[in-house]
């Protein structure tokens, strides 16, 4: 298993306090998920980093640059929002995945969101919602079985 929250969460806290100073919310909606990000952020900022290694160990696998990028780039713009609503939301599901409960309530809220079929999502969160709840949990398995 890959050590990497333990580095990280440093960064992770100073984007959160930037994001949180440095937003664009026009509506409810954008407020909704603005919160939830807050809320993701400082969850991955502070709980304990061999965990978070565990528990999000694909997603760090898979998207780690898409991640750094905006938390070292301090972008806080739709398009980093996006990013980390999708990274959030597979940590959600490899959650599900491999221990059949998402354990952080802002993470299960998101997840409950995000796939509502009622919700609708911009094109890159949808195509990747997709992956996420269609090719990834495969993914996963074949990870875990491999490491086995």
């Amino acid at each position: 298993m890959l050590a990497y929250f333990h580095d990280v969460q440093p960064e992770i806290l100073a984007y959160k306090e930037r994001l949180e100073k440095n937003n664009m919310v026009i509506d409810k909606t954008n407020l909704l998920f603005l919160n939830l990000i807050l809320n993701i952020l400082n969850y991955l900022a502070t709980e304990n980093p061999e965990k978070l290694d565990e528990l999000c160990e694909y997603n760090v696998l898979t998207m780690r640059k898409e991640f750094e990028g905006v938390i070292r780039n301090e972008a806080v713009n739709e398009k980093a929002q996006a990013v980390l609503l999708t990274f959030f939301l597979r940590i959600a599901k490899e959650m599900e995945i491999k221990y059949k409960q998402i354990e952080n309530e802002d993470l299960q809220k998101l997840f409950t969101l995000l796939t509502s079929k009622d919700f609708k999502l911009p094109s890159y969160i949808k195509d990747q919602k997709s992956f996420a709840l269609e090719s990834m949990p495969d993914n996963i398995k074949r990870m875990l079985y491999m490491k086995s």
